[in-house]
């Protein structure tokens, strides 16, 4: 399996390559990405992608008829604006999500989320990829959250929801 930074100047176009993506979000992550973050995924853009911050990761497998997503991270500013994670169904539980977010935080070198409390395979998933627990947020209206960073993050207090699944399932997250 190969986990790559999607780059808008790589293979071929960006429409095909964001397409792809969004077609992937989609199907294997229906019920499970709530509507903001599906929109803030579809309207990404190649100069979006320039910002700090902000970074799209695709995981491929080899497959009998060619390469094949097995699973997708995007962050936008630090995580505070979207943080995603979807994996096929065939390949969660196996630690997909968790190279997935790692690898996020190798090329940004912070990252912040929001994990509802009773995500307990949402939150193995983010302390595997080297997040800890900063900090408990009450949301109005909503869950208990836990704010997670890596040591490097700073971020103001903020509120947010989070949805999430079985461990590298799905993990979307509200602005702060």
């Amino acid at each position: 399996m190969e986990i790559r930074k999607l780059k808008p100047e790589d293979g071929p176009g960006w429409e095909q390559q964001h397409g792809d993506v969004l077609v992937f979000a989609r199907k294997y992550g229906a019920g499970r990405i709530p509507p903001f973050a599906f929109r803030a995924l579809m309207k990404l853009s190649p100069r979006e992608l320039g910002f700090p911050g902000s970074s799209l990761l695709v995981a491929r497998i080899q497959a009998d008829d060619g390469p094949r997503i097995a699973g997708v991270s995007c962050v936008t500013d630090y995580g505070r604006g979207l943080c995603l994670v979807v994996v096929h169904p065939l390949y969660r539980g196996r630690g997909l999500g968790s190279r997935l977010l790692a690898e996020q935080l190798s090329i940004l070198r912070q990252l912040s989320c929001l994990v509802a409390c009773d995500q307990i395979s949402s939150l193995q998933m983010c302390f595997r990829a080297g997040l800890y627990a900063r900090r408990l947020v009450k949301v109005r209206g909503g869950k208990p959250q836990l704010l997670l960073e890596n040591s490097l993050s700073r971020t103001a207090s903020g509120g947010g929801t989070a949805h999430f699944n079985e461990e590298g399932d799905s993990l979307c997250l509200n602005p702060f």
